[in-house]
């Protein structure tokens, strides 16, 4: 595990630790995983702070990563605050059991360290994994930067939690290229942190004896059409929410994050629409370009809602 030794609220992490510490900070009642490449980081640092009674969370190891989203799904309809982890070939194997927590309004989050799926193998960053679950219903946020991705992750909570959206919301960070190098970020107190999540109140649980509710009950197509509207309306929502919620972040921490971010675009003419970690690189181009006398920009989207 990371010894994580901070000077005036900086330290030096990789993406997967800064995960890791943030799980810590926000100290989910229930986090079922199944470690593999590369999010595996993640998984084993924060069952090391749960070895070492720095959290109360329950960690429930699996077998399986369709095992582990079954888990949080069970969780989190029975009131709990709920977290995992996954790459490529596991967020594969989970997709049965994406659909059934966006479906549930699950406010699960669950940090996704994007990596190509197989064949060939290749362990190495792509984001066919997340695309490939962008109609499942799930709220996504692609990061940048460690940074990006450790702030991103406190942000996730409260949009899943949002009484407006009320559905799980995924993490994205480049595999490699941001979950393993190291930058130099800036933390958030524990206390800060505990105040700007809030204390998780269920809108409906399984265990609310006193206010029995069902899910996953058997539809026909007329009631059926009428869920999947509802959720598609959440969805909708869910820009708002997460434009407000990252002014509120900014106001409290100074790091603001709306639906997208613009790099000298206001006189460009042509612009290069690009995700996550490569926008750095990108950046580094468009300002070369620019010396050179051509105009051009940067759209980077950090949200990809859709049903």
């Amino acid at each position: 595990m990371a010894t994580i030794t901070t000077t005036k609220g900086q330290a030096g992490l990789t993406g997967n630790s800064a995960i890791a510490y943030a799980m810590k900070q926000i100290n989910p009642d229930v986090c079922a995983a199944y470690p593999i490449t590369p999010s595996t980081g993640i998984v084993e640092e924060f069952s090391s702070y749960v070895a070492d009674g720095e959290v109360d969370t329950e960690f429930v190891t699996v077998e399986s990563e369709h095992s582990a989203m079954s888990a949080c799904i069970g969780a989190s309809a029975a009131g709990a605050r709920v977290m995992t982890a996954t790459s490529s070939q596991g967020l594969a194997l989970m997709w049965e059991m994406l659909y059934i927590a966006s479906g549930m309004r699950l406010p699960i989050v669950l940090t996704d360290v994007n990596r190509a799926l197989s064949a060939p193998i290749n362990i190495h960053c792509d984001h066919s994994d997340s695309m490939g679950a962008r109609d499942s219903g799930w709220v996504q946020i692609y990061s940048e930067t460690v940074q990006e991705a450790y702030d991103n992750l406190f942000q996730a909570v409260r949009i899943a939690e949002n009484e407006n959206v009320l559905l799980p919301v995924m993490v994205c960070l480049d595999g490699f290229i941001t979950s393993h190098a190291i930058e130099n970020i800036s933390l958030i107190d524990d206390a800060d942190v505990k105040e700007f999540i809030g204390e998780y109140k269920p809108e409906h649980s399984l265990l609310d004896t006193d206010n029995p509710v069902t899910y996953g009950a058997m539809t026909l197509p007329d009631t059926y059409i009428e869920f999947k509207h509802q959720q598609s309306e959440a969805i909708v929502r869910a820009k708002d929410v997460v434009s407000k919620i990252g002014m509120d972040f900014g106001k409290k921490f100074g790091r603001e994050y709306g639906l997208m971010e613009k790099y000298r675009l206001d006189d460009a003419e042509a612009a290069i629409v690009i995700l996550s970690s490569a926008a750095g690189t990108t950046k580094v181009a468009v300002d070369e370009l620019r010396k050179a006398g051509t105009n051009v920009g940067i759209l980077r989207p950090r949200l990809r809602p859709a049903l």
